[in-house]
């Protein structure tokens, strides 16, 4: 038997991946040792083991081929993670940021680089590096809870700006130094763009609801079709004559609500990108490090040129719009903290100036400097200025983490229903949390582990992503208040009978208990029997009062979605002339406020139909409670739908609910334990 010990570079395909997946694994150990961000580890331990290094891997074949698809996925991420309603909702500082942190990069820029003796198309090349940015200082803020002030959201809304208008100058100099920028490719490129991108943007969404709502029950499923997309998207643009990077990122921005964050999907996608395709990414472009060809004068000045003018356009950028947009000075501290950091964008470009011939060793060894440089900065930025921001409440969707208990096989589906037209309307979450007593035998659990995945399959057949919950708890409502604690819920939807209960309790012992244990949005609902044809909702005097305007505008909301994932039209009625219903209800809802002076319980009997969805506000006390049980759910038709939208923000001793003794929740049972009246069992 004879040995024959490996040649290097490494050629054999486990031991090159055991090489590579080894440097993965030891530079973020290496990175929290030596308190240096891991992009910055990771680039490091790609020049150590590359050509350039210690020879173990060489920069070509499969290795190249990772990192392009690293780099792929590295874009798809970061437009699939950025958060559009921040961006929207700062949409005009964003813009304005967004154009300046952009414009004044690439302008300082292009005038350096062909000071440096640079041509024009490498300078607007290189220029591009610095007006675009990446988020690496981020999740310092996220560690001090201040990703919900004004700076912060902006800059986050500035990457959809500076990224896109850096990828796109990146392929239109690409095409030109290719000698392909002609008349023809112009007019060829805008009406191909234009229609890809709304394409992209129009229709990958919608087919991926379809895809979801059908065939891709199975989570692996799924995962294919995102991963499809992705590269689909890139192959096309680059079909077009625009860099697959661009299609990437607009990819990851098409599919951003329909893969919602701290769902299983977006769970897989970051596994798999940050355990292996991004670090691989990072991996071969460290392999373009040159020590030798670093430190050469040349490329010392060069760097050191680049890296001034990288940080002091943005500098400029964050300080002027910062004073324009009149914010103070640890804000514009972290617009520069957030903006400085040059990696995924500039990575790119400098990987795709490479391939085309536009730019040289020297050169991307120049870049590399200003990557780590800039990465090392905006990270001692971030911590300088993050702890100095104000901590604003942030403003959630209803649909961000949906919580819905189930007990009952029958009622399951409905509530998993509503839940998902939230969960999907707002790209957030659906969590089913099923509470079972200790004491519970193998038949019993059995049981509860079937009803939590035909849940589960019910809310991804809605098109929404679901993360189930089973929970050994005390009581079953100690467990779904404990649940909506620990999964951060933003809407609560319980199933109620329909019907008032008797003796102390308002809707039965579990429903009181779990509304005085909780302080968020929730929605008690009874499904009819009848197809839902209408959705009726009635508005007393008492919801034009400061106390119960919460309630109303989540009646509204409610009827808005429920509106539109139902297919039916929506009317408000209300019994008393108030503006403030017409603007909070009647404008939003797109319907003429009709007007009834009869009390609430009178108008739903006189015309609510059996085939309505009747909506009902209520503020969260216990008497307006009681009028709701008792008076509402009578009124309401036999074969009609019920549910109350409760502020259910101020909760405990003003309302004063006691759980009704002897009610629990049982597998197989209603979900409020109780049932009284002439309301089936929901």
């Amino acid at each position: 038997m004879s040995f024959e010990l490996p040649t290097l570079p490494v050629e054999q395909p486990g031991l090159l991946f055991a090489v590579l997946v080894a440097a993965i694994l030891l530079a973020p150990i290496a990175a929290r040792r030596v308190r240096l961000p891991e992009i910055v580890v990771v680039l490091v331990a790609g020049f150590l083991i590359g050509p350039t290094g210690l020879g173990l891997v060489e920069r070509a074949g499969v290795v190249e081929v990772l990192g392009n698809v690293g780099l792929l996925y590295l874009m798809f991420v970061a437009g699939l993670e950025l958060d559009l309603d921040d961006f929207l909702e700062h949409r005009r500082d964003s813009a304005g940021f967004g154009a300046a942190t952009f414009l004044i990069p690439m302008g300082l820029g292009t005038v350096t680089s062909l000071a440096l003796g640079y041509d024009l198309l490498a300078a607007l090349l290189l220029a591009s590096c610095w007006a675009s940015h990446t988020l690496v200082s981020y999740p310092i803020f996220q560690r001090v809870g201040t990703v919900g002030n004004r700076a912060v959201a902006t800059s986050v809304g500035a990457t959809i700006i500076t990224d896109t208008a850096a990828l796109l100058v990146l392929a239109v100099v690409a095409r030109a130094h290719q000698g392909a920028l002609t008349p023809v490719f112009w007019a060829t490129l805008l009406p191909s763009l234009v229609l890809v991108t709304l394409g992209v943007i129009v229709g990958l969404p919608r087919l991926a609801k379809r895809f979801f709502s059908g065939i891709g029950q199975d989570r692996s499923l799924r995962f294919l079709f995102v991963m499809v997309a992705l590269f689909g998207v890139a192959s096309l643009f680059e079909f077009i004559g625009i860099e697959a990077i661009v299609g990437a990122f607009l990819a990851g921005l098409a599919l951003n609500r329909s893969v919602p964050n701290g769902g299983p999907l977006m769970e897989r996608i970051d596994f798999l990108g940050g355990t292996l395709f991004i670090p691989l990414f990072l991996l071969a472009t460290g392999m373009l490090i040159d020590l030798q060809v670093l430190a050469e004068p040349r490329t010392l000045v060069i760097g050191a040129a680049f890296t001034a003018v990288a940080l002091v356009a943005k500098f400029l950028a964050a300080a002027g719009a910062g004073k324009v947009l009149r914010y103070t000075t640890p804000e514009i501290g972290a617009m520069f903290a957030l903006s400085s950091a040059q990696a995924a964008a500039t990575l790119a470009a400098i990987v795709v100036g490479l391939n085309v011939g536009l730019l040289d060793e020297p050169t991307v060894n120049a870049v590399m400097m200003v990557i780590l440089v800039t990465c090392l900065v905006a990270p001692a930025a971030a911590s300088r200025y993050a702890a100095r921001l104000p901590r604003p409440t942030p403003e959630r969707d209803l649909g961000d983490v949906v919580v819905v208990p189930v007990a009952n096989p029958d009622s399951a589906p409905r509530l998993m229903r509503i839940a998902s037209a939230f969960a999907r309307a707002d790209g957030g979450l659906v969590v089913p949390v099923i509470v079972v007593p200790s004491e519970s035998d193998a038949a019993q659990l059995a049981a509860v582990r079937d009803l939590e995945g035909r849940v589960v399959q019910v809310a991804q057949s809605a098109g929404a992503e679901a993360r189930s919950v089973l929970r050994i708890d005390a009581t079953p409502a100690a467990g779904i208040a404990h649940t909506v604690v620990e999964q951060q819920g933003s809407l609560l939807v319980l199933g109620w009978d329909g019907t008032a209960a008797r003796g102390g309790a308002v809707f039965g012992g579990i429903i009181d208990g779990v509304l005085s244990r909780t302080s968020v949005p929730t929605l008690l609902s009874f499904d009819g029997t009848q197809p839902v044809e209408r959705i009726l909702v009635v508005v007393d005097e008492d919801m034009t009062s400061a106390a119960g305007v919460p309630a109303l505008d989540l009646a509204v909301e409610a009827a808005r979605v429920l509106s539109r994932s139902k297919g039916v039209p929506v009317e408000v009625m209300t019994n008393r002339e108030d503006r403030l219903v017409d603007e909070r209800a009647g404008a939003p809802l797109e319907v003429d406020v009709q007007h009834d002076p009869r009390r609430r319980s009178i108008v739903v009997k006189a015309e609510a139909r059996d085939s309505d969805l009747v909506i009902v506000p209520a503020i969260g006390d216990e008497p307006a409670l009681r009028a709701v049980a008792a008076r509402i759910a009578r009124a309401v038709p036999t074969g009609a739908s019920l549910l109350v939208a409760l502020d259910n923000s101020q909760h405990g001793e003003a309302r004063a609910i006691v759980p009704a003794p002897g009610h629990g929740l049982t597998v197989g049972r209603g979900d409020t334990g109780h049932h009284t009246g002439p309301f089936p069992k929901p």
